[in-house]
């Protein structure tokens, strides 16, 4: 009987063991906002300021799948943004962008959006990082109107993948 209580024990001291290495594992590696020379603690719920820019401002929340290395720690995401249908298009407001590093490398973030102006995308932000590894996000302020938008790119140079949102 001894021996079943024992048996019985493990699997929830097993269990909460796992939980919290598994929350430690997740604070621990440090997420970062990305700058050009160095980097300093962030997390997703430090969000951009919108309100302080002028021009158009994006109301209504859009997530952008994780697609290779352009991800967030728990892989949920590429990044976010910020939208909202305006006459003749959609403005998209601020673009957080998430990337896994695991060496130290030099990437070119960019945010590239589909239109009906620009059908092969455009380039509308973008920002050069030389980072260690890692997990870093960064605040792209677009706060423009997009006639007929069809998708929003995410990508820290194509061989890290390209994440995109699409309108329908």
């Amino acid at each position: 009987m001894r021996q079943l209580l024992r048996t019985r024990r493990r699997p929830g001291r097993w269990l909460a063991a796992v939980l919290i290495t598994g929350a430690l594992a997740l604070l621990v590696p440090g997420v970062s906002y990305a700058t050009a020379s160095q980097s300093s603690p962030a997390s997703l719920s430090a969000r951009a300021d919108v309100t302080a820019d002028v021009g158009c401002r994006g109301v209504t929340p859009g997530v952008i799948p994780a697609v290779g290395f352009i991800t967030n720690p728990s892989r949920t995401q590429a990044g976010h943004l910020w939208w909202r249908a305006e006459a003749g298009g959609a403005c998209i407001g601020t673009v957080i962008e998430w990337v896994q590093y695991n060496t130290t490398a030099t990437k070119n973030w960019r945010v590239i959006v589909y239109s009906g102006q620009h059908p092969m995308g455009q380039v509308v932000a973008h920002r050069t990082f030389t980072l260690g590894r890692g997990w870093y996000w960064w605040s792209f302020g677009v706060h423009q109107v997009f006639p007929g938008v069809s998708a929003v790119c995410v990508t820290a140079d194509d061989s890290f993948g390209v994440a995109c949102l699409h309108f329908s």
